[in-house]
C-alpha cells in the first residue's frame, strides 16, 4: 500500500504553496465526482452534476493559484494551462499516492479528453 511521502511534502509546499493548498481540495473534488458520476438520490437528484459543479469551482481556484505561484501565466492558452495542471497533479500524486480514484479521473479527463478539458478551462477563465 502506498503511503504519503513526508520527505517530499515540504519541498512541494515550498515550491507551489497556493497551488498545493488548492490541489488538496481539487483532488477531493475529483474523487467525489468519480464516486458520484451517474448516480442519483432516491428522489432523483443527480449526484454527479453537483459533484461536477464542485469540481469546476475547485478547478478554477486551482488555476488562479497556479497563476499566483507562477506555474503558468494568465495569458497562457488553455492547452498550456492543462499541461501544467497535469504536471502539478502528478507531483501531488507522488506525495499523496492514495487518491487513485481522483488521479484516474484526472488522467481520463485532462489527458484522455484534452479537447473537452481545454474547453472547460477556457470557459472557466472567461
Amino acid at each position: 500500500m502506498a503511503t504519503t511521502d513526508y520527505r517530499a511534502l515540504p519541498i512541494l509546499q515550498d515550491a507551489i504553496p497556493h497551488t498545493f493548498n488548492s490541489l488538496q481540495k481539487l483532488v477531493m473534488a475529483m474523487a467525489k465526482f468519480q464516486k458520484h458520476r451517474g448516480k442519483k438520490t432516491l428522489f432523483g437528484r443527480d449526484k454527479g452534476r453537483e459533484a461536477w459543479e464542485n469540481f469546476e469551482i475547485e478547478l478554477k481556484k486551482t488555476m488562479t493559484s497556479m497563476f499566483m505561484d507562477g506555474v503558468v501565466s494568465r495569458s497562457a492558452p488553455p492547452d498550456e494551462v492543462r499541461e501544467n495542471l497535469v504536471e502539478c497533479i502528478e507531483a501531488f500524486s507522488a506525495v499523496f499516492p492514495n487518491w487513485q480514484d481522483a488521479y484516474g479521473f484526472a488522467g481520463e479527463f485532462l489527458v484522455g479528453d484534452k479537447e473537452t478539458a481545454n474547453d472547460v478551462i477556457k470557459a472557466l477563465r472567461g
